[in-house]
Formats: C-alpha cells, sequence, structure tokens
C-alpha cells in the first residue's frame, strides 16, 4: 500500500473557517456542499482496528463489547442527533504493520467518519499516524504509552489514565511499605517499551533502579527463561508489564518457583482471562485499574453500565466498562456536534467537554488538554476473584 505524504499541521480555527468558506461557496453556486466522510442521513460510521484474534484478542473483545454495549443502547433510542452509529472493526491480530494497514482501510475505502478505540501501543501509534496525515480523529486508544501522548497530538484524545500513572501509583505503594526490590517483567515490544521506560522513572525518583528486568513474549512462549530471571535474583516484588496469555503462563511458572515475590500489574494484564486460566491460584496480585470497580455500585455511570450489560448477558470487567465509558463520552461528543457534523466540530465538541459528568466522574478534555481522566486505584485479586 502506498505510503501517505505528510501534510502540513493545519489549526483547527483555520481549518474550520476555511470549511465555512467551502460550504458557502458551493451554496452560492447552486449546488450543495460535500457531505463528510462518514457522516449520511442516517448514519455514522467509525472505524476500529484491533486484535481480534492472537494473545491479546480476548482482552479487545471485552474493550470494543464495551463501547458496543453502549452504542447499541443509543442506537435502540434513535441514534444520535437522527443518525445511529454504525462501527467497522477490522482484525489486526495486535500487529503494527497490519494496524496501518487497516487504519488506511477504514480512512480510505471505508470512509469512516472517525477513528474509535484502537488496540495496543504499537498499533495505536500507528493508527495516530495516519489519522494525523489524514487529519481525522482518534478516540480513546486501548493504550497508556506517553508515546501517544507527548508531544500533544490535535487529533488524538485518550480517555484512561497514562502507563505513567498506573506505575507511579504502584512504586509509590510498595516503597511506602518499605519494599525497594522491585524486578519487572515486560513485553518485548512497544507496549512492553513504555512500561518498563515508565516503571524505570518512578524508580529512580526514588533514588532506586529495577531489581531485575525480564522481557517476555506476548505468547507466553519463553516465560521459562523469564521465570529463570526473576528467581535468580529473589526480588521483593515484581511488576508485570504484560497481557493476555503471557501473563497466565508467567503467572502459573512464577507460582511453581521457589521464590514468592509480591505481584503487581497494570491495567491492561487482561484479569478476566488471568482469573479464568488460574482459577483461585489467582490470589494476591494487586493490579492498578483506570475504571472503578465494576463489580461495585460507587459511580451511577458503572451503575448504569451493570444494568446494560446484565441486560444483554455481557460478563462484567474493566475493560468492558472502559470501553464504555469511552462509548459515552464519544456519543456525547456527536451530540455536541450537532446535525451539521464534521471533523472538526467533532474535535471542538470533544474540547468543550472539560466540565462534562461521566455520571459521577468528570472529563477533563480541553483545547490543551487532549486526556479525559487520571483515574488510577490499586485491586486485588483474592482466591480468584476482585473485591467486591
Amino acid at each position: 500500500m502506498a505510503r501517505l505524504r505528510a501534510q502540513p499541521f493545519v489549526p483547527p480555527r483555520i481549518a474550520r473557517r476555511i470549511a465555512t468558506l467551502v460550504a458557502t461557496a458551493a451554496l452560492l453556486l447552486g449546488g450543495t456542499a460535500f457531505a463528510e466522510p462518514g457522516v449520511d442521513n442516517d448514519t455514522v460510521v467509525l472505524g476500529h482496528t484491533g486484535a481480534l484474534s492472537g494473545p491479546l484478542a480476548e482482552l479487545n473483545k471485552e474493550y470494543i463489547g464495551g463501547a458496543n454495549l453502549y452504542f447499541n443502547q443509543v442506537n435502540e433510542r434513535g441514534g444520535v442527533n437522527g443518525r445511529r452509529i454504525r462501527l467497522v472493526t477490522l482484525d489486526d491480530a495486535y500487529d503494527p504493520n497490519r494496524a496501518a494497514e487497516n487504519t488506511q482501510a477504514l480512512v480510505f475505502q471505508h470512509k469512516v467518519f472517525a477513528l474509535f478505540a484502537s488496540f495496543g501501543t504499537g498499533p495505536s501509534l500507528q493508527a495516530a499516524q495516519v489519522a494525523t496525515t489524514a487529519r481525522i480523529p482518534l478516540f480513546a486508544p486501548y493504550s497508556g504509552a506517553e508515546s501517544l501522548r507527548e508531544p500533544r497530538n490535535p487529533y488524538v484524545f485518550h480517555v484512561r489514565a497514562s502507563y505513567a500513572q498506573e506505575v507511579e501509583k504502584i512504586v509509590d505503594h510498595l516503597t511506602k511499605v518499605g519494599v525497594k526490590s522491585i524486578g519487572i517483567v515486560h513485553h518485548a515490544d512497544p507496549f512492553g517499551q513504555a512500561g518498563y521506560d515508565a516503571a524505570r522513572a518512578a524508580l529512580a525518583k526514588r533514588d532506586l533502579t529495577p531489581a531485575v528486568v525480564a522481557p517476555i513474549e506476548s505468547s507466553g512462549a519463553d516465560a521459562v527463561e523469564t521465570v529463570r530471571k526473576i528467581v535468580s535474583v529473589s526480588p521483593a516484588a515484581v511488576i508485570m508489564i504484560t497481557a493476555g496469555e503471557s501473563s497466565s503462563v508467567f503467572l502459573r511458572l512464577l507460582q511453581e518457583s521457589p521464590v514468592q515475590p509480591m505481584v503487581y500489574g497494570l491495567s491492561v494484564i487482561s484479569s478476566t482471562q488471568l482469573v479464568r486460566d488460574l482459577g483461585e491460584k489467582a490470589h494476591g496480585l494487586v493490579v492498578a485499574q483506570v475504571m472503578p470497580s465494576p463489580f461495585r455500585i460507587d459511580y451511577p455511570f458503572v451503575r448504569e453500565y451493570r444494568q446494560a450489560a446484565q441486560a444483554n448477558n455481557v460478563p462484567l470487567s474493566y475493560a468492558s466498562l472502559e470501553g464504555y465509558v469511552a462509548a459515552r463520552s464519544f456519543t456525547e461528543a456527536l451530540r455536541r456536534g450537532g446535525r451539521d457534523l464534521t471533523r472538526e466540530r467533532l474535535i471542538a465538541a470533544l474540547e468543550s467537554m472539560g466540565d462534562w459528568d461521566v455520571g459521577g466522574m468528570n472529563l477533563a478534555f480541553s483545547s490543551r488538554r487532549n486526556v479525559g481522566m487520571d483515574y488510577v486505584d490499586l485491586a486485588v485479586i483474592s482466591r480468584g476473584s476482585f473485591g467486591r
């Protein structure tokens, strides 16, 4: 597929003026302005590239399933501003190159209005590059990597807190209880590197270095060697920068080893799959979460998610709740964008949502900030389930 040629950046304010002039000129000439791609009288089309196959497929399906749970609710009520939402999903198997191809196909063949919830750091970096060149919004990539956030990209909007914030929460907790020997297990990919960089920075703030660093493939194929490295040092705690199958394989082997460190994971660890794979042996693991517990009813938006999930026989999970919140937030931006919807109006609508209440928590978007939430909490898996 041909490479996209980089285009000069046009500030949104100037781009909106240009769009208005083009529309006005078309009307004066007796015609009608060209409709925005992906928008017609009855439908707005969104595009998603994510892992529908491979070792991370289950986590992506949870996330996008939660999003579809909310979009289906919206469509059942007649849509937003008279339009139903349709989400086109393409499988990239967590391969960044396939994600780049998928994103180009979504933009130039499927002609989607916006990109929604690309999955994973490597694939999202590719999706963001295409989105920026094509000047199309990318909303709620499922990644907390700083490389997607800094420098600020006016076309990429994040709902979740960053990996750096998750790791900071973990390291702060460990050091406050006196733990200084901390090892790091991380995927050998852009996600793992992003988490490792965050962990190393959080430790350096406290004049610490990792006790041991052990990479692992996302499939967990080399987990025996990873565990061997941990055993050789026997740190007091291990931070897992892992997701999907690697998490279950590593923990099972670690439990069979002669060392038993405290184990911490990030929100993307695939906790549902982990609990299913290990059962009651999934015990004592502490997971940083970027959403409140879906198993409690502390927040109105969580209660609404639970009602929708239970009505549709969708299992409760943190990833599913995050997808639900992403879809809920994006739908509000569509509503604010109005009936005469354009991509620039969508961006302006998102930037106006700094005071919008998701349902007990506010977003923090603005013209200078493209990150909606900073929420991070630590949850414990005990005997195969999260504490209620």
